[in-house]
């Protein structure tokens, strides 16, 4: 018989693991992103489908993530400020 493919739902939670030093190694306030992107990340599963395993370059794509989230959720917070006209 041929090999049997893990569901990628099951990826991702391995994922998810593989990275909970790196998540744990962030301050709170990035490791709350992370958990929001992660979030995100599990919306799209039937997008992801074809995923393979990760590679060394996820956790810095996943940073840089991180940093574009930071500065959206900046901008959104000084857009609140801005009196409606």
């Amino acid at each position: 018989m041929g090999r049997t493919i893990t569901p990628y739902s099951r990826q991702m939670l391995q994922i998810e693991e593989n990275l909970s030093d790196f998540r744990r190694s962030l301050r709170r306030s990035d490791q709350e992103i992370f958990d929001d992107l992660i979030r995100i990340s599990k919306l799209q599963v039937q997008a992801g489908v074809m995923a393979s395993l990760p590679y060394p370059i996820d956790s810095m794509i996943i940073s840089m993530l991180i940093e574009l989230k930071k500065e959206i959720n900046d901008l959104k917070k000084r857009l609140e400020k801005i009196p409606d006209k």
